[in-house]
């Protein structure tokens, strides 16, 4: 009966929990669980290959979703196609002045690869890296762990290690925008190759979305750039010859990779009369105006927030001819103002302007120094003495992220007691620790040099490329040597530092990163103009490095 009973379960009963309960019923469990652990294990062989072929059908289904989702970006082939979209087409958007900086910062070769003028993956000018393979909500085309392929991101204002290293004509009106939530939407990613890190295969130009939605840039914002349309930004820095492109449109002989030469006459000179000439104040470089001319950028809303910021008249002459050598406000003006931060020759702070109009050099204005560009505490003060350019010599010393604003200013009689009120008019960019000069590559060696500034004091730092596995033993007898002047003989170095004595500070996907910062490491330091590095080889020949590119902040030998 026993046996006849497991027959019939095996035979009759498909399900195996009904072969579990029978066997219950015929007091019969050490066998009939047996039968259950067997018909269990062919029941999950089935719903396990079962499940293996839903897998499949996911997985083929989420990489067809992928696939799909890459081939809708939009590729844009010319200037004109960005018309119609939003990226830094207003006031206070970045995107545009993002594009015009990174199309003269590449070459493209006639094979129509986009060679960097940078590395990306070291940080330069504030790229950072951007991971698509934990991210299943990214809008760009997935990269697997294994691709050669990587990307880059560039445009996080919010970063104050973005911002500082930027041109001041990208960052201006973030500065001046505070309350504005457009002020750093705008973001461009390049698809790197890690086997060869200073060349892009594709740029996109795109749009951050806030935390609470899945996506980080949003994907009906996210479109692929061509290299044409570089080409075309690039050719927009090379001067417009009028007579010649008019005696082309009479001829019909226009070059058609100049987008400028599309414009029909009476656009042309519609937009040089006018267009340009509203912009020339605001951005001082024409290839950068002609950008957003034809870019369809909100010309007159931009117009408008410069005429309220700089105290304009409203009735200003606005004919290209018209323009004032000596003129009143800004807007009838054909430069732009320049306010920034250098140093002196002692390593403290120089506060530089000019092009103030008259208007504002009335209303009992100055320059002031900050020490962010949140702070609301002024570290150093001077008169400007009605010189719309000029200089001054402060001793604040000079440091990462000071930031210098034109102020009105007044005193007043409070509480017993005299105070200063100030009205800001225009923010400054933020000082960048390097200048804006990106590090320089060690000759022989995967690594690089750059030299910085921390409060006044020369400081160095070394890039040391993750696959240079074995650069202590190479760098043993190594060190960077600080000199007061950059005529220095190599021999004459007043302080030095082994290079494996540097502290490791951070490191990215491709470098690791050592610091050596002098003020925090001697009581009494002096402030040196430039950095060498010496490398003794295994022969004990002394090979020299001297980073000329690198002499970012004038040293002396003062203390």
């Amino acid at each position: 009966m026993e046996t006849v009973s497991l027959k019939r379960i095996k035979t009759n009963i498909p399900n195996p929990i009904g072969n579990l309960c029978s066997s219950f019923q015929n007091n019969s469990f050490p066998k009939s669980r047996l039968v259950f652990v067997n018909r269990l294990s062919s029941f999950t062989t089935y719903t396990s290959a079962f499940i293996m072929e839903w897998t499949r059908f996911l997985c083929c289904l989420a990489l067809f979703v992928v696939c799909a989702n890459a081939a809708t970006i939009e590729i844009l082939h010319k200037i004109e196609d960005l018309k119609s979209k939003k990226f830094g087409h207003e006031y206070p958007r970045h995107g545009l002045l993002l594009l015009h900086w990174l199309a003269n910062h590449i070459s493209i070769s006639q094979s129509e690869d986009i060679l960097l003028h940078f590395d990306p993956g070291r940080q330069d000018y504030g790229f950072h890296y951007y991971n698509s393979t934990n991210n299943t909500s990214t809008t760009l085309p997935y990269l697997d762990d294994s691709s050669d392929r990587v990307y880059y991101s560039l445009g996080s204002l919010s970063s104050k290690a973005v911002r500082t290293k930027l041109p001041p004509y990208v960052t201006q009106d973030y500065y001046n925008a505070l309350e504005d939530p457009k002020r750093d939407l705008d973001r461009i990613v390049l698809r790197v190759q890690r086997s060869s890190p200073r060349q892009a295969d594709k740029v996109y130009i795109t749009q951050a979305v806030t935390n609470e939605q899945e996506a980080d840039y949003d994907p009906d914002e996210t479109f692929e750039i061509s290299t044409r349309l570089l080409t075309q930004v690039q050719i927009l820095k090379t001067p417009l010859d009028l007579l010649q492109t008019l005696e082309s449109h009479v001829t019909g002989t226009q070059n058609s990779d100049d987008p400028r030469l599309v414009l029909s006459k009476e656009k042309l000179l519609n937009h040089l009369k006018y267009s340009d000439k509203h912009l020339q104040s605001i951005f001082e470089d024409p290839g950068v105006r002609w950008l957003l001319i034809l870019a369809g950028y909100d010309l007159d809303n931009r117009y408008n927030i410069h005429k309220k910021t700089w105290f304009c008249s409203t009735d200003e002459p606005i004919q290209h001819d018209q323009i004032s050598s000596d003129p009143e406000t800004l807007c009838e003006s054909h430069s732009t103002v320049k306010i920034e931060v250098k140093s002196t020759q002692d390593g403290y702070a120089r506060i530089i302007w000019s092009g103030l109009p008259k208007n504002i050099l009335k209303l009992n204005t100055t320059v002031v120094l900050f020490s962010s560009d949140t702070s609301t505490e002024l570290q150093r003060f001077t008169e400007l003495q009605g010189q719309a350019s000029g200089s001054y010599d402060t001793y604040l010393a000079l440091n990462h992220g000071i930031q210098p604003r034109l102020v009105t200013y007044s005193f007043a009689f409070e509480h017993g007691f005299i105070g200063l009120r100030y009205s800001i008019i225009w923010r400054g960019p933020q000082f960048d620790e390097a200048n804006r000069v990106i590090p320089t590559k060690i000759t022989g060696y995967n690594a690089n040099l750059q030299l910085y500034t921390v409060y006044g004091y020369a400081c160095a730092r070394i890039y040391i490329k993750s696959s240079f596995t074995d650069w202590k033993k190479k760098f043993a007898g190594s060190w960077v040597s600080f000199y007061t002047n950059d005529q220095d003989p190599d021999h004459k170095y007043t302080h030095y530092q082994w290079v494996t004595n540097f502290k490791k500070v951070d490191d990215t996907k491709e470098y690791l990163i050592y610091d050596y910062v002098t003020v925090c490491s001697q009581k009494k330091t002096r402030r040196y103009r430039t950095a060498d590095l010496s490398v003794v080889c295994p022969e004990c020949q002394v090979l020299k490095w001297r980073g000329e590119d690198c002499f970012v902040v004038s040293f002396s030998s003062s203390s």
